[in-house]
C-alpha cells in the first residue's frame, strides 16, 4: 500500500511538477540559455525566492526537466515492452517506443546536446536533480539490456555477440541517430536528404536485420 502523502507533501509535489512544466515550456520556447529565474518566476507565479528553495540553480532546473521527461520516456517503453513475447518483440517495441518519444519531444535532444557545457558551469555533485536523472537514465539502459538479455536467452536474436554488449551498443546507437537528425533536421525539410520518415523506418531495419539470429 502506497504511503498517503500529508497535505504538505502533496502541496510541495504539485509546486515542483508545475515550477518544472513551466521551466520546461520557457527552455522550449525560448532556449536554455535565453531563459531566466525572473522569467519562470512570472510564468508559474512562483516567486524566485520560492523557486531556490526546491531547485537550488537554474542548472538543478535543467535537470529537473530531463529528469521528468525521461521518466516518462521509461513509462513508455516499458508499456510498450509489456505487449511483446519474445526478447526481439520487445527490443522492436522498445525502439518504437523510443521513436514515439523522438517524434513528440524532439527538441529535448536540442537540450541534452548543452548538457556537457552546463555540467562544466556547475558540479554535478551540487545539483540533486543531476543525479536522479542519472539515475533514471541507468535504469533505461540496464532495462533495454535485460530485453537484449532475455533475447538471446530465447534465441530470437543472434547469439554470437554478448547481449549486454549489443544492448548497450543499442542504446547509444538510438541516441545517436535521434541526435543527428536533429542536427540536420533542415537538410531534410529542404529536400537535400530523403524524407524523413522514410530514412528512419530504412534505418530500422537495418537494426533489426543486424539483430536477426
Amino acid at each position: 500500500m502506497e504511503k498517503k502523502l500529508s497535505r504538505q507533501e502533496r502541496e510541495r509535489l504539485q509546486l515542483v511538477q508545475t515550477v518544472t512544466q513551466h521551466a520546461e515550456d520557457l527552455f522550449r520556447q525560448n532556449g536554455y540559455e535565453n531563459t531566466t529565474l525572473d522569467a519562470l518566476a512570472e510564468s508559474s507565479e512562483y516567486t524566485k525566492r520560492t523557486i531556490y528553495r526546491y531547485f537550488v540553480s537554474k542548472e538543478d532546473l535543467y535537470f529537473a526537466v530531463m529528469l521528468k521527461d525521461h521518466t516518462q520516456l521509461l513509462g513508455a517503453i516499458r508499456e510498450e515492452v509489456g505487449k511483446g513475447r519474445t526478447g526481439q518483440e520487445k527490443i522492436t517495441l522498445a525502439y518504437r517506443a523510443s521513436l514515439d518519444f523522438y517524434n513528440e519531444n524532439g527538441w529535448l535532444f536540442d537540450l541534452a546536446a548543452q548538457m556537457a557545457a552546463i555540467k562544466m558551469k556547475k558540479d554535478p555533485a551540487e545539483l540533486p536533480y543531476y543525479e536522479q536523472y542519472s539515475a533514471c537514465v541507468e535504469l533505461i539502459h540496464k532495462e533495454i539490456v535485460a530485453l537484449f538479455v532475455m533475447a538471446h536467452d530465447d534465441k530470437s536474436i543472434r547469439t554470437d555477440i554478448d547481449p549486454q554488449q549489443l544492448g548497450f551498443s543499442s542504446t547509444f546507437i538510438l541516441n545517436g541517430l535521434f541526435h543527428m537528425l536533429r542536427l540536420y533536421s533542415g537538410m531534410f525539410a529542404q529536400g537535400a536528404y530523403p524524407d524523413e520518415g522514410q530514412f528512419i523506418e530504412e534505418t530500422f531495419k537495418f537494426l533489426y536485420k543486424a539483430l536477426e539470429s
